[in-house]
């Protein structure tokens, strides 16, 4: 098991249910820390205050998080992040909060409301007894941002006076501002909302695989070629609110702003409901398509590529060649994707977000094609061309424009088959035209 999101790591917490958590990787939103004889960070020394003031400064300027004490955490073989591997509960007596909240509030600028709580372990293990010891960290609004620590260390981990450093947490790492682009910050001025294109390096967003490999479960399709989209946004401030209210998410699921009506190639069902599900939503319309939105409001949407949906009316008639998709169908999913995310999920959420394509599977067993122009008419002329990779992924940051993300995401799509995305009918300069999609009868 694993946690994918703050929200469900704290209920496995809280339910004493500390080994469903083993598994998780670090990331933009938790450290897990073991306690040494002196705790999870000893402030008997500078070396241990220095710690404690850069990793919750880091989080505050990455989109806020979670430091839990009593995991170990190691980095296994083939993988990019360290993962909780095992529990590691200590007794309480080894922190005294009041000594941490003195450090934060004498080293990091500006004061950030970090709240500190102790969850048990189960009662009975035989192998482990004691607490969990977790560090709330907020997010510091753009205008707020950036939280420094006040002072740097030396090579002996000794306080340097006269020194100060701009932590930013990074995937599961802290990275440091550089002196060039906190100058740059300085210069532009530290209270100004940063452009779109400003130089300062910003914590990537998450890569849900959990939440892909979810949907996938949830649509039962683990032996079929799916195209997943994701986005998700940068800095997650929590749950998003109104997710169950009257005109929330659930009901904007429930009755999407299609471009062609309920039984067109988008992602609303007429025969299925969004259901609650950790905090979020899921809507499941097997075998064909699903989409999930995370009670932080990221959002995956999963479409098979297969005559149930990406290959519409074409694949029906291969022979049990490779799979072939409609470029109509393709093109009409992927915009009506951005226009429910860009338009009404992105808004609940400040901040930059990002969005990704995966293409998964897409060489197994006889391969899926793609073929330049529009959909053929029997007996399929045309040259279509096989994927060329079995795990596609790639990601930009979000234009908030549907017709520009749409464009996007197909540009991306259209390089894993060796074309250009100027091959789809559809597209003008650098954007999916929905006029000329809407003239199309399919």
């Amino acid at each position: 098991m694993a946690a994918d999101s703050m929200v469900q790591l704290v209920s496995y917490l809280t339910a004493e249910q500390p080994h469903e958590i083993l598994g998780t990787p670090e990331s933009e939103w938790v450290d897990f820390k073991s306690a040494s004889p002196n705790g999870p960070y000893d402030l008997s020394t500078d070396k241990g205050k220095f710690e404690l003031a850069k990793d919750v400064a880091a989080f505050a300027n990455a989109g806020g998080g979670l430091i839990v004490c009593g995991f170990k955490a190691k980095k296994r073989t083939n993988e990019l992040y360290e993962v909780a591997e095992k529990v590691t509960p200590f007794d309480k007596k080894l922190v005294n909060i009041d000594s941490y909240k003195d450090v934060l509030t004498e080293y990091v600028r500006p004061l950030l409301k970090v709240k500190f709580f102790w969850f048990a372990h189960p009662e009975g293990d035989p192998e482990a007894s004691g607490h969990y010891f977790v560090i709330e960290v907020p997010a510091l609004t753009e205008s707020e941002r950036w939280a420094l620590v006040t002072r740097g260390t030396n090579d002996n981990g000794q306080f340097i006076k006269g020194s100060w450093t701009v932590p930013i947490r990074n995937g599961d790492s802290t990275a440091h501002l550089p002196p060039d682009d906190v100058y740059r910050l300085m210069n532009d001025g530290l209270s100004t909302r940063r452009s779109p294109d400003a130089a300062v390096p910003a914590a990537p967003a998450a890569d849900r695989v959990k939440a892909r490999e979810d949907l996938r479960t949830a649509l039962e399709m683990e032996e079929t070629p799916v195209l997943f989209f994701q986005s998700v946004p940068d800095h997650p401030r929590g749950l998003v609110p109104g997710m169950y209210a009257d005109g929330g998410l659930r009901d904007l699921l429930s009755n999407q702003d299609t471009l062609r009506g309920i039984h067109a190639f988008n992602w609303s069902s007429v025969y299925k409901r969004p259901e609650p599900r950790e905090g979020g939503l899921l809507l499941a319309d097997t075998p064909r398509r699903g989409l999930l939105i995370e009670s932080d409001g990221a959002v995956t949407g999963a479409a098979a590529a297969t005559s149930e949906m990406l290959g519409w009316a074409l694949e029906r008639n291969n022979d049990g060649g490779p799979r072939r998709i409609s470029v109509f169908v393709l093109t009409e999913m992927t915009l009506e994707y951005f226009r429910l995310v860009d338009q009404h999920i992105l808004p609940l959420v400040e901040g930059p977000w990002t969005h990704r394509i995966v293409a998964s599977d897409f060489t197994k067993d006889s391969g899926c094609t793609l073929a330049p122009g529009d959909d053929p008419a029997f007996p399929f002329w045309g040259a279509p061309h096989l994927a060329t990779s079995n795990d596609w992924n790639h990601s930009w940051k979000t234009l908030g424009d549907p017709e520009r993300d749409a464009y996007e995401a197909l540009r991306h799509v259209y390089v894993l088959f060796g074309l250009d995305v100027t091959d789809n009918p559809f597209i003008d300069t650098d954007r999916v035209n929905t006029t000329k999609l809407l003239e199309k009868k399919p």
